[in-house]
């Protein structure tokens, strides 16, 4: 864990890395510009309200205040949107995408990924705990958390396996001893939610919102769904931790121990960890074109990071979300992108596993 230590080390160093970004950037560059907003998933879904959200307070923190523009762009799990910007964005601060971007596929050389993240212009990152959702008459039936080892096979709605959210979702089923079938190519939680409640299919994974807002107050309510867990955190020796925001349910590490008795072991638990420590507080990340001007993507980060303490911004996606949105440090980003694909043999091997989940190229559902 050398490399997780220098990046937590780093990011205590700096906080937020505001101080870095204090002095005046790009006061004049935005003025009067319009910025094209990339959301890689459908309107309606989960990343889609938070990122709309975003927009309508990041715009007023970049200096020059330019009009912001959002544009649904979903296909491929957010490849499709990120190679978009690879491929085509002009190297002028004027196209940004926010959303995962599958530190995964690019480490497993996944066919279809020509985006390198580290060319494109990192701006900022943020995330907030996962879950996975599923119907409580899956299988031979589910009355606790623990059930999900002798429920029996299942169907398990996603989006793309090598998808930060789905990945580390089938990590964790597989880790606990899970018996289910993973089923790509749905286009975010817009098409996952219907397909769960018509029992199209038993479960899904979610991010907190998602949770929050097309399950928690209905489903789950009425004890026809269960969070199952919501995703582990790590300390800077690797050892797992709970997230005290999270009081609804407990954490992976935590049911995995009620199951089996003790904590989990052996590659897969090696690569949740590293995903779970690295790249998790990456997944909502914003990046602009690769050659941007200086000017452009220090005003975009001066932007970022004023947005993560707007009292607005911060009130609107608590009321979004149903719990905070945390803000990776500007230096532990630039640090994970920086690093991120040295990672042993023995990782690239379950991550190519793992993203071939469900078929390399199905898509059994839109």
């Amino acid at each position: 864990f050398v490399m997780t230590k220098h990046i937590l080390t780093a990011a205590m160093a700096v906080g937020l890395g505001l101080t870095m970004l204090a002095a005046p950037a790009g006061a004049q560059y935005y003025k009067g510009k319009t910025i094209n907003f990339l959301i890689p998933v459908p309107g309606g879904s989960g990343l889609d309200l938070i990122a709309r959200n975003f927009v309508q307070h990041f715009a007023k923190n970049i200096p020059g205040n330019p009009k912001i523009v959002p544009r649904n762009m979903p296909g491929g799990g957010g490849v499709k949107s990120l190679n978009f910007l690879y491929d085509k964005g002009r190297p002028d601060g004027l196209t940004v995408n926010l959303g995962p971007w599958n530190a995964a596929g690019v480490i497993s050389g996944r066919p279809g990924i020509r985006f390198d993240p580290q060319q494109l212009e990192f701006v900022g990152a943020s995330h907030m705990p996962q879950t996975t959702i599923i119907r409580t008459d899956a299988g031979s039936g589910l009355k606790t958390s623990a059930d999900i080892v002798k429920a029996g096979k299942f169907r398990v709605a996603g989006r793309s396996a090598d998808r930060s959210l789905d990945l580390v979702g089938n990590l964790a089923l597989d880790i606990i001893g899970a018996k289910y079938l993973y089923i790509p190519g749905y286009r975010g939680m817009a098409k996952i939610n219907p397909a769960i409640r018509s029992k199209e299919v038993h479960a899904g994974h979610s991010g907190y919102v998602g949770y929050n807002r097309f399950f928690r107050d209905s489903l789950i309510k009425d004890g026809k769904a269960l969070a199952l867990w919501y995703q582990s955190d790590f300390d800077a020796k690797g050892n797992p931790v709970n997230n005290s925001s999270v009081t609804e349910f407990k954490s992976f590490h935590d049911i995995y121990k009620e199951v089996h008795g003790k904590l989990p072991s052996g590659p897969k638990w090696d690569a949740y960890r590293w995903y779970r420590t690295v790249t998790a507080q990456m997944n909502l990340t914003v990046f602009a074109a690769k050659g941007s001007p200086k000017e452009a993507v220090e005003a975009l980060r001066k932007g970022y990071y004023a947005t993560a303490e707007d009292p607005e911004y911060r009130k609107s996606s608590k009321k979004l979300t149903g719990v905070k949105i945390t803000f990776t440090p500007l230096a532990t980003g630039l640090q994970v992108i920086k690093t991120f694909k040295n990672v042993s043999p023995e990782l690239k091997a379950v991550f190519k596993e793992m993203g071939e989940k469900g078929g390399a190229t199905t898509k059994k559902k839109k």
